[in-house]
């Protein structure tokens, strides 16, 4: 009794800190008064600009946002006469005055294939209001194309303008200047990316044009870099021709090691010792060519191993092509052994976007026959293997990554090829009549993740998580594993295999600092096992409370889960505590 109420205290108090952290907000308390007359009234409406702030000083922001938004309906000589104030009111004295339209709007200078270029006719202005908004999104979209494309100081402006009563007849004057090429790219601070890295990972290389879009975003990039530390903002230095873009990195602590051994004496065998525990080493960057070496040893039962090793080197001869390895050994118990290889060639898009196709080998084979020669019918377990051939595709945009507020993931994996059937010589080969040894198989896995920002400091994660195996005959050793904090929460580690799964998540989070969060969840699945033997399905759910938080050792996460599969009931004393630590070297 006493450890389900030490249990409910903690599941208590991370609500409460939870509480505690999302009641914030000001109250919005000065209002905007806007005194004109009545005519102007009608049209002030129309801007729907608010009423109440949280500050005079904001409130004389939504004066001006008035005032802007008047110009884009064409009443080009509005003006805010005074303003006077007192604790509770802003009191704004505006003129609206006439309304202007357009004569013609001709396209001047403006060459023909840029006046195509932003899809720009003459006769869309003809006779219309004059719209501020519609002239600064013409100016936009030629001084935007002109910076993407090698002219980052080409000027707008409108040329013989004639006012005729409230008809304006303009034409346009634009100059693109000099043609800019990136130079160089200079790397100030201690961090050691390789130059060949850097370029395809920024998309930006000496000798290209430049492009102001691809500049805005280096910043961005390089911060969701989990080894490098943006010391400040990247700087250019425009000559008469040419652009020199200084970058100033450090080099951060982004390789990780954990690990817990025990050595325990196996008392079913004299003399021998059963080791178990955890190992995980990732070695990320170590080159200085954003390469990953990782590794994953568990042994969480006895009997049980699993070995997980993947590699990735991007950007190989510093082209956009890159080259992904992943190797999984599962051993359960004394029962079947898996080894799978899966090797791939990955396109890298702009940032972490990627087009991969990949060959996967797969084995699993009974490690004993003892029992097996008296079955009637073919055991849950098989010996297997499949070729299946694949392509897998992920494009991500986050404001930041290693902690986004907002921003999506989509993700996708799809292979298909040959899997067989391998008669056991333990087995009675008649079982093996009834099914096809040589048959089609297919596998499937979706992610998808959408953060949808609240407030300032708030947001809220929605995860889909989908995964499906297609064949006619499948075995216990050859499904999806679920459970555990990177899944399913509230349930142990991969203790639910299915061969069909749709995962979905809510995840309310406050974020705390750049690299931390709290957070209220709550997860639910529906998945089927359709093995040879039996069919099971079930909608599982979890929910609960967790922190995650960044410090000088490392970073830590926790999360108090509650879980309910098969219709039982939540029971606190079967709730489970998720935890995660990652030592950064």
């Amino acid at each position: 009794m006493q450890k389900v109420l030490n249990q409910y205290n903690v599941f208590i108090f991370l609500v409460a800190l939870m509480l505690l952290a999302f009641s914030a907000g000001a109250q919005k308390n000065v209002r905007l008064n806007v005194v004109c007359s009545n005519e102007a009234n009608k049209i002030i409406k129309k801007s729907h600009v608010a009423k109440y702030y949280n500050s005079k000083e904001d409130a004389v922001s939504g004066a001006r946002e008035l005032l802007y938004n008047l110009y884009g309906q064409g009443y080009l000589t509005a003006n805010i006469d005074s303003i006077k104030a007192d604790s509770l009111k802003i009191n704004v004295f505006l003129y609206v005055g006439e309304k202007y339209t357009y004569q013609s709007l001709r396209k001047g200078n403006l060459d023909k294939y840029l006046a195509n270029e932003i899809n720009f006719k003459e006769s869309n202005f003809d006779g219309k209001h004059f719209d501020y908004n519609d002239l600064l999104k013409t100016s936009e979209k030629l001084l935007s194309y002109c910076e993407n494309n090698g002219y980052p100081f080409a000027e707008f402006k409108l040329d013989s303008v004639k006012v005729s009563g409230d008809k304006i007849d303009a034409a346009i004057c634009f100059n693109k200047n000099n043609k800019i090429t990136v130079d160089s790219i200079i790397l100030k601070g201690n961090s050691k990316l390789a130059r060949g890295y850097l370029y395809n990972y920024l998309s930006v290389k000496p000798g290209n044009i430049y492009n102001e879009s691809l500049i805005s975003r280096i910043d961005k990039k390089l911060r969701d870099l989990p080894f490098v530390n943006v010391v400040k903002p990247c700087e250019i230095l425009f000559t008469e021709n040419n652009a020199k873009v200084f970058l100033y990195l450090d080099k951060k602590k982004a390789s990780s090691f954990y690990g817990i051994i025990g050595v325990l004496p196996n008392n079913q065998t004299t003399g021998k010792i059963l080791i178990n525990g955890e190992l995980k080493l990732t070695l990320l960057n170590s080159f200085g060519r954003g390469e990953l070496i990782d590794l994953n040893w568990r042994s969480i039962s006895k009997g049980t191993q699993d070995l997980k090793i993947a590699l990735s080197y991007p950007f190989l001869f510093a082209t956009p092509f890159g080259i992904n390895y992943k190797f999984t050994l599962f051993k359960q118990d004394t029962t079947y052994i898996t080894l799978n290889h899966n090797i791939g060639i990955q396109y890298y898009f702009s940032g972490n976007n990627f087009l991969k196709v990949f060959a996967e080998i797969y084995s699993s084979d009974l490690l004993s026959g003892s029992g097996l020669e008296t079955l009637t019918v073919l055991p849950d377990y098989a010996d297997i293997s499949s070729n299946l051939f694949g392509i897998e595709a992920s494009r991500e945009n986050f404001d930041y990554r290693l902690n986004p507020r907002k921003g999506y993931l989509l993700h996708f994996s799809g292979a298909g090829g040959i899997k067989k059937i391998k008669k056991n010589s333990s087995i009675n080969s008649a079982l093996y009549d009834s099914i096809r040894l040589k048959s089609s198989q297919f596998k499937f896995l979706i992610n998808g993740k959408l953060f949808v920002p609240l407030f300032r400091k708030m947001t809220i994660l929605f995860n889909s998580d989908n995964g499906y195996v297609i064949n006619n005959t499948i075995f216990e050793n050859e499904l999806f594993k679920l459970g555990g904090l990177n899944s399913l929460r509230g349930f142990d580690e991969e203790s639910i295999r299915v061969s069909y799964f749709n995962l979905l998540s809510c995840e309310f989070r406050y974020l705390f600092e750049r690299n931390s969060f709290a957070a209220l969840f709550f997860n639910a699945a529906y998945y089927e096992k359709n093995t040879y033997n039996s069919f099971v399905h079930d909608i599982p759910y979890g929910f609960g409370a967790g922190v995650s938080f960044d410090s000088k050792i490392g970073m830590f996460s926790i999360y108090y889960a509650l879980g309910s599969q098969f219709g039982q009931p939540v029971l606190f004393k079967q709730s489970k505590i998720h935890f995660g630590y990652t030592n950064n070297f």
